[in-house]
Formats: structure tokens, sequence, C-alpha cells
């Protein structure tokens, strides 16, 4: 704004003093009679010089004012309402049901097996044994015998002694100080917030479904099975250092033989059964909830904090410090010499000597006997059993609770608006304005 009015200032005080140049020039450019110069021919120099001038400005300063005013504001208010949901309660009753169960009972049978019992006999024969006989025999060794002799060996030990010497050194001491500190603490502020929440609520719908049960089922059938037979077989022994003349030994020969044995097995058979299941399904449920909102607003608060400052202090003590000092030592050592020495003394040797002993030797052999034995065979029999079986079914049930509303009622507060207004106050300023002058030049 003051740069708009010293701009126009200047302008008008241009066109004012270029004035009395353009008549001068309209003259033809003889500016004698203008001028105050006699006849001749002149020419027009312009000059311009700057003054100061005074002028009054009008500014528009803000003036703010406190108005009261008459706000209607809401406060909230809590009023308790009851209302009714329906809750559907699980009611649980037992029903009964009934199942076949195949049970598996052993039945004892008479079957007859022939076993191979071993039958043993002593038989007499001659062995040669080495029997151990005991000899002393002399024999001759150098052993080392140590021979001790005393030897004055010197060693150097290194003395350590303690002097005292003053030490200086810097301490650090812990000094605390209290400064004050700015703390902004956040203070929690609490606030009524409703909104809309959806809830799941569960219905429960009763379904038939089918589902495959495997059934056991007896099914005999003849399996081939190998079993190994012992047969007796005489084998001749050729002879040997133990028995020269030989012999005639039975032995058991392993022979496999295929029988055929029937074996019950249970097989499974698949069959469809229906059964109802209770399926949970979710409706949603639009509710009002009113919950507390916490938000956290930053106070500022100056407290004194104790701080911690080292200060170097010097401090001076007596520390023993070590000084080693070498002495010569003589001392006596026992040295240990080994001198080899000839000793004859005698060693008992064992020598074996070959004996002829009679001995008895018991030989096995197998015979085939025919038994009798009882043998438990498996028999799977159905059995229908009852059993009660607890069904859950959900029972719609009216409650009635109390909900805290929420009203916001309307009410009238002054309060104190500032109000801002313009006035224009008037204030004098120097400006520097620029002045042309015409001076003539003749010739």
């Amino acid at each position: 704004m003051k740069r708009l009015i010293l701009g126009v200032a200047a302008l008008v005080l241009t066109l004012q003093a270029a004035g009395p140049a353009q008549a001068c020039l309209r003259r033809g450019g003889c500016c004698a009679p203008v001028c105050g110069y006699g006849g001749g021919f002149c020419s027009v120099q312009y000059q311009v010089a700057y003054q100061q001038v005074q002028q009054t400005v009008y500014e528009c300063v803000p003036v703010t004012t406190n108005v009261q005013q008459t706000v209607t504001v809401m406060v909230p208010t809590y009023k308790n309402v009851q209302q009714q949901c329906t809750v559907l309660v699980p009611t649980y009753r037992t029903v009964q049901q009934q199942c076949t169960v195949y049970q598996c009972n052993y039945v004892p049978r008479q079957v007859q097996q022939t076993v191979c019992v071993p039958v043993v006999t002593n038989v007499q024969k001659t062995i040669t044994v080495m029997q151990p006989v005991m000899q002393q025999v002399q024999q001759q060794c150098t052993v080392l015998v140590p021979t001790y002799r005393t030897v004055q060996q010197q060693c150097t030990v290194y003395q350590c002694n303690y002097v005292p010497r003053q030490v200086q050194c810097t301490v650090y001491v812990p000094t605390t100080q209290y400064v004050q500190q700015t703390v902004y603490q956040c203070v929690p502020t609490y606030q009524n917030v409703t909104q809309q929440v959806t809830v799941m609520v569960p219905q429960v719908t009763p379904v038939q479904q089918q589902c495959t049960v495997y059934v056991p089922r007896l099914v005999s059938q003849v399996v081939p099975c190998q079993v190994t037979v012992c047969t007796p077989q005489m084998v001749q022994i050729p002879p040997s250092c133990a028995n020269p003349c030989g012999g005639v030994v039975c032995q058991m020969v392993p022979t496999v033989q295929t029988i055929n044995r029937t074996v019950t097995t249970c097989v499974p058979q698949a069959v469809n059964q229906t059964y109802t299941v209770n399926v949970c399904t979710y409706k949603p449920v639009v509710q009002n909830v009113t919950y507390q909102v916490c938000t956290m607003q930053q106070v500022a608060r100056t407290v004194n904090v104790p701080v911690c400052v080292m200060r170097p202090v010097v401090q001076t003590y007596t520390v023993n410090v070590p000084v080693v000092t070498p002495v010569v030592q003589t001392y006596n050592v026992q040295v240990c010499q080994m001198v080899p020495t000839v000793r004859t003394y005698t060693v008992p040797v064992i020598q074996c000597v070959p004996v002829q002993k009679v001995v008895t030797v018991p030989v096995c052999t197998l015979q085939q006997v025919v038994q009798t034995c009882t043998v438990n065979v498996p028999v799977v029999t159905p059995v229908v059993q009852t059993y009660n079986v607890q069904v859950c079914q959900m029972v719609p049930t009216v409650r009635t609770y109390t909900v805290p509303v929420v009203q916001c009622v309307p009410t009238q507060q002054v309060v104190n608006v500032p109000v801002t207004t313009y006035q224009l106050v008037a204030r004098q300023i120097t400006v520097c304005v620029p002045v042309v002058t015409c001076v003539p030049c003749c010739y």
C-alpha cells in the first residue's frame, strides 16, 4: 500500500515539472521568452533534483476486542434403556441308539501233531588229553642296580624385596548437581465413542448325511504252509587223532514238507449309514457399542534432575615396588647311576604230555511221537448294543438387559469470542520526490 501511494505522488510531480519543458519545445526551440533570455538560437537541458516532501499516509491497524456470545453446546447425558434380545441356549437330551458289534471268542479244539522227542544215550570213547607237567629250569639275566653318589651344584636364585615409593594419581570423584529440566508428561483423556459392530449369531440346522462304515466279515480259505521235520540218518565218521577207529553217528536231517491249513480271516465290507448332524451357521447382526477412547495430551512440567559430574582430585599414596636381586646358592644333589649285575634264578616251565583217557559222551537222538493238543480257534459273533448319545439342541430364549445410552442435551453457555476490526490511522512520512528543472543554452 505504501509503495502504491509513493508511486502515484512521484508520477504527479513528474507531470507538473514536464509542463514548462514541453511549452519551450513548442516555440520552435527558442526559449528566450520563457526563460528570460534575448534573441538567438538556444537549446534546452533538463536537470533532475530530489526533494524531501512530507506526506500523510493512512494505515489499517487491527484491533482485537473480546465480545460475549451465547453458544448452544450439546452436553452428553447417560440413560439406562431396557432392551431384549433372543439368545440360542444349548439344551442337551439323551437319545438311545443301537449298533452291531462283532465279538471274537476263542473255542478250544483237539488237534494231533507229530513231535520229535530227543533221546540221550551215553557212549564210551577213548580220547588223548594233553596233561601239563611242571619242571624247574635255571636261567641267568643281567639286571641294572641303581647306585647313588653326592654331587655339588650351584644355581642363581632371584630374591624379591619390596621398596616403598610415593606415587601420585588423579582420581575422579563423583559430585551430584541438580539441574532444572522441562519434562513433557502425557495425561490421558477419555472420550465416549459410539460405533456399530457386526456380531455373528450362531444358528443350528439339522442336516442328513451319509457315511460308509466297514463291517468285518469272516472268510475261510485253505493256505498251504511248509513245516520242517527232522529225519534221523546214520552218518559214517572218518578216523582222526581223537578217534582213530572212526564210527557211525545218528544225525537228524531237517526235511521241508508242505501241508494245507484252513485260515479264517476278517474281510471288511462297506455299509452305507445315514445320520443327522447339527450344522452351525452364523448370521451377522449389527449392534451399537459405546466404548471409551483414551487420548494422550502432553503437559509440560519442570523437575529437578540430579546430574552426576566427575571432579578430578590428585591423591598421593605409598606403593611397595618389587626389586629382584640375584643370589648364588650351592647345594648337594644325589645322582643315580645304573650298574649292570648278572643274576641266576630258577624258573618253573610247563610242558604238556599226551595221556589216553576213556570218557562217556552223551549222544542225543530224536524220535517221532504223535501228540494230541488243544488249540483255541477264534469265532466272531455279532452282538447288538444299545448306548445313550447326548444330542445338543439350540433353544431360542428372550433375555432382557440394561444398556447405557448417551443422549446429547442442548445447553446455553456464554463464551468470550475475540473479534478483530481494522481502523484507519494517519501517519506522516517523508518521501523523496524528483524535481525537473529546464536550463536554456543559447548560441
